[in-house]
């Protein structure tokens, strides 16, 4: 049996120095939710830090903590903290940089894409959110990604930096819960649409302007988008968001690890200034950007007319450099089966592929929740939220960890209780979750 393999950067891949930044961007986390937790254990580097390990390698306790007795052992610690909001004092925070420094500077294999520091200004981002709300939008922005992994999304996106990266996260849930309400908009659904009356929203789903269709080279999914379908008269803008957000979300829905982004194909063909809409263009390019780090691929601009050239000049200066590189230009469709298989090109595109999509309505019968049933509902409810209590549990023992090897035992009991936590959406999220036009076609399989 041929054994998974995961990219870089991923929990199940990453190195000593990854590991720590994780570590410390959940230790802020926990702590800003109120749970109380020491600063992380060595950093763990077991081919250049032997095993005696002096206190110099440990990030030292606030002072704070340092007269402070534990009661209860680790079950004490997991009881919600009132005190401070900030983690620590600035005197830790500067013992805790030059130990960092004393311990990488007697190494010799440091990982150049690592910043090992900490600013707790960060802090002040994440006061202005709500704790308790700032939990629940971290746990309901799961699908059947691990915890580790969709947090390594916006880590990697910084850099490694654990600053930028919590800035990046803290906005990302606060524009889930104020702004957006994305998981709301997908556990209603096109049902939900339909219901609410948002015919603009439907209207575009019949168009077929974006689908999603077919698998790249590398498995992942192939979200199209066909602007000539495109008149902004058809719909509002918040009408325009939601469908956005619902695609991007099926799309989400349709991956499975160690796959975890999607290809991105703008077809051009018969595309018109009578077409062309912004607004539309920047809230992608931003949702992508800010909201779903590490999620695209590959963006195919295919078949652009010359009246593209000076769009293209407007567009392109609204793109993060990261994803500008993934931008390629393709004309034919053998530039496209650079990337993808021909049998899995649209017919319209020069491919093999003679799907033609055609929308399947809504109704309450065939995309309503999978399952009504009040003993399952409560199972898979239950059983979802001893997990989450586990895995935040062992998180704790994790950064608290004495030593490498107790610290790996516990980043593989983690690993293990996130593949639980994925299984037991397969089952929540048919009661949750409206079904939609993808669930119809069999390319969302959920149980």
């Amino acid at each position: 049996m041929t054994s998974i393999q995961f990219p870089p950067g991923r929990v199940e891949t990453l190195t000593d120095d990854q590991e720590h930044v994780l570590k410390q961007v959940w230790m802020y986390m926990l702590h800003f939710q109120g749970y109380n937790i020491k600063p992380p254990g060595p950093l763990l580097r077991s081919n250049s830090i032997n095993s005696t390990r002096s206190a110099n390698t440990h990030e030292a306790p606030a002072p704070a903590e340092k007269k402070e007795k534990k009661k209860g052992g680790l079950l004490g610690r997991l009881k919600r903290n009132r005190g401070t909001d900030e983690i620590s004092q600035p005197n830790h925070r500067r013992h805790s940089q030059e130990a960092l420094k004393r311990t990488l500077s007697n190494q010799s294999a440091i990982d150049p894409n690592v910043k090992h520091s900490t600013d707790l200004g960060v802090h002040s981002a994440l006061r202005s959110l709500n704790p308790k709300e700032t939990e629940e939008g971290f746990w309901n922005a799961l699908r059947h990604d691990g915890p580790d992994n969709f947090m390594l999304r916006f880590i990697r996106a910084r850099k490694w930096d654990v600053d930028n990266s919590l800035l990046m996260l803290a906005h990302s849930i606060e524009w889930r819960i104020d702004e957006s309400r994305v998981d709301q908009v997908l556990r209603a659904s096109e049902l939900g649409c339909l219901e609410k009356k948002q015919e603009g929203v439907l209207t575009q789903f019949r168009s077929g302007k974006c689908i999603i269709r077919g698998r790249d080279k590398k498995g992942r999914p192939i979200v199209i988008v066909r602007p000539r379908f495109h008149h902004s008269s058809e719909q509002t803008f918040e009408e325009v968001e939601v469908f956005t957000l619902l695609l991007i979300e099926y799309a989400r829905l349709m991956l499975t690890e160690p796959i975890d982004q999607c290809a991105l194909i703008f077809d051009l063909k018969g595309f018109t200034m009578a077409n062309m809409d912004y607004e539309p263009v920047k809230y992608m390019i931003k949702a992508f950007e800010a909201h779903y780090p590490e999620s695209l691929g590959v963006l195919l601009i295919h078949r652009a007319p010359w009246i593209f050239n000076g769009i293209w000049q407007i567009v392109k200066n609204w793109l993060d450099p990261v994803v500008a590189s993934k931008i390629n230009f393709t004309k034919h469709a053998s530039d496209l089966e650079k990337f993808i298989d021909n049998k899995q090109i649209l017919k319209e595109m020069g491919g093999s592929d003679d799907y033609e999509y055609k929308y399947l309505e809504p109704t309450k019968e065939a995309n309503g929740l999978a399952t009504n049933d009040k003993a399952t509902v409560s199972s898979s409810e239950s059983e979802r939220e001893t997990l989450r209590k586990e895995f935040i549990k062992k998180t704790i023992e994790w950064i608290e960890a004495p030593d490498v090897a107790t610290s790996k035992k516990l980043l593989q009991e983690r690993i293990a209780i996130s593949k639980q936590l994925s299984e037991n959406y397969r089952t929540f999220d048919g009661c949750v979750r409206n079904r939609g036009v993808y669930d119809r076609f069999g390319d969302i399989t959920f149980d």
